[in-house]
């Protein structure tokens, strides 16, 4: 692009529609995100270097998504983070990574279908008439969801799998030429997920997909340690969410209910916004649902899963961090074992069940076990109290803890090992967070190049949660 010309950066979100933001050359800094539901392209336009405005609009042509806004059940986007540079800091190579990827898209989780959806689609059977407005559709929609496959993968969820497959792939070429095996659980949808991902490398053929299906050797207590935990339960957070909903959703139900035929529930409410995610991400397009709530209306929606997933899967149940750390343990010694031997395919360097020579380990978990992880690390919570309370009367617009930017379908956390050789005086190995494709800094160690932590400073973090954390079995016996 040379002198003369602007850039005009433009958003595919969700399919439907682009926003373009225009900016002067050479003053611009591009990021390239890959996911499936939202692209990006450049595309250079002749301009009047006179006519172009000093200081651009500060929105840039915001436009509101929902679709960024539903933790647990949205189609999967890369997240923003902190900004920090994708690839890997100048100078500095990944020459080691582990991801833990949620499944893909699925019908629905059984638990919401049968508490929120489920209900509010039997009222609609008898109240095909009366509907009118931004709801007039409703009296001819019918819903995708397959109720005697609720947790099944969908076909748009197999090929968005495909999709974050070949993004990663792309991301780590040298890497994941090394793949041999992958981890499921025993559920189909992880299986087949793992199954539809690997189709995105160069060589699926040449790949495992080993199902686990007993706890061998503590096997799964890394993968699905809510699985493992006796004590661990879905209850907590249902009554704070159910405090919150009802502070907002009899709002909606007044705003709306000129369009309706019956007088919408709280549960109705939940249920409709979330049917918006789950046919958006059966369809692999928009669904009408999302356009009929505010903004408003959006956050207060997020808000009510982020609180409810602190008290269950976050920093405000006592088994989160005990739950995420055999993960990160896991993790930390496989990679110290895979650096204990030459890299050669002879050399058994992958530590135990892995293939020797193979540099990028992914395992399918399911929409728990990432935040789990983030908790024991602090990558989504804030040290500060007050940033991280959860009241039920209103929203707490400044909280570190957003589910929407961890737990999308294909959601993941990874963990990456960084070789420095070219940046003189901090030259060596650094440990690097990632959540979908976007860097998170660990808030106690961020000394490394691009926030990252130094290897021997990681190994000091790893030993203190093992000690730290090692009740396993007395913190996880049934009560």
């Amino acid at each position: 692009m040379g002198p003369g010309q602007s850039l005009a950066i433009c958003s595919v979100v969700a399919i439907e529609r682009a926003v373009c933001f225009y900016q002067m050359a050479p003053f611009v800094v591009l990021t390239w995100a890959l996911a499936p539901l939202m692209t990006f392209f450049v595309v250079a336009h002749p301009a009047d270097r006179s006519q172009a405005p000093i200081i651009q609009q500060h929105s840039q042509g915001y436009e509101f998504d929902p679709l960024l806004h539903l933790p647990g059940i949205s189609p999967y986007f890369d997240a923003v983070g902190f900004g920090l540079e994708h690839t890997a800091p100048p100078g500095c190579t990944v020459t080691a990574a582990s991801y833990l990827i949620r499944h893909g898209a699925i019908y629905s989780n059984d638990d919401e279908y049968e508490k929120y959806i489920k209900p509010f689609l039997w009222k609609l059977e008898q109240h095909r008439d009366g509907w009118s407005g931004p709801l007039e559709f409703m009296s001819q929609w019918v819903s995708p969801i397959l109720e005697d496959r609720l947790e099944e993968l969908t076909p748009s969820g197999a090929q968005d799998a495909q999709k974050v497959g070949a993004h990663l792939s792309k991301r780590y070429p040298k890497l994941v030429d090394t793949v041999r095996k992958v981890l499921t659980d025993k559920k189909s949808r992880t299986y087949d997920t793992a199954k539809a991902l690997v189709k995105g490398f160069p060589h699926p053929e040449d790949i495992e997909v080993l199902r686990l299906k007993h706890n061998h050797n503590g096997s799964l207590d890394s993968l699905v340690p809510h699985k493992t935990c006796a004590a661990f339960t879905k209850d907590p957070g249902t009554d704070e969410m159910a405090k919150f909903v009802h502070h907002y959703a009899r709002h909606v139900a007044d705003r709306l209910a000129p369009y309706t035929p019956f007088e919408l529930s709280d549960t109705d409410v939940v249920g409709l916004q979330g049917i918006c995610g789950y046919e958006s991400a059966i369809n692999g397009k928009r669904s009408p649902l999302c356009e009929v709530f505010t903004d408003a209306e959006w956050m207060s929606y997020e808000y009510a899963w982020d609180l409810k997933y602190a008290h269950m899967v976050g920093p405000l149940n006592h088994l989160s961090p005990y739950l995420g750390f055999p993960w990160l343990k896991a993790q930390s010694e496989l990679f110290q074992q895979i650096d204990a031997t030459p890299d050669d395919m002879t050399a058994s360097s992958a530590g135990p069940g892995w293939p020797s020579g193979q540099r990028f380990f992914l395992s399918f978990t399911h929409r728990e076990v990432p935040p789990f992880v983030a908790t024991a690390i602090g990558i989504f919570n804030s040290s500060s109290s007050a940033v991280e309370e959860f009241p039920t009367d209103r929203i707490n617009w400044v909280r570190s803890w957003k589910m929407s930017d961890l737990i999308p379908f294909l959601g993941h956390v990874g963990m990456e090992q960084m070789t420095c050789e070219d940046r003189p005086g901090r030259e060596g190995k650094y440990i690097r967070f990632i959540a979908n494709t976007a860097p998170r800094p660990i808030p106690t160690c961020q000394d490394g190049p691009g926030a990252s932590c130094p290897l021997e400073d990681w190994v000091n973090i790893v030993a203190q949660g093992a000690e730290k954390y090692k009740g396993w079995d007395e913190v996880c016996a049934e009560k």
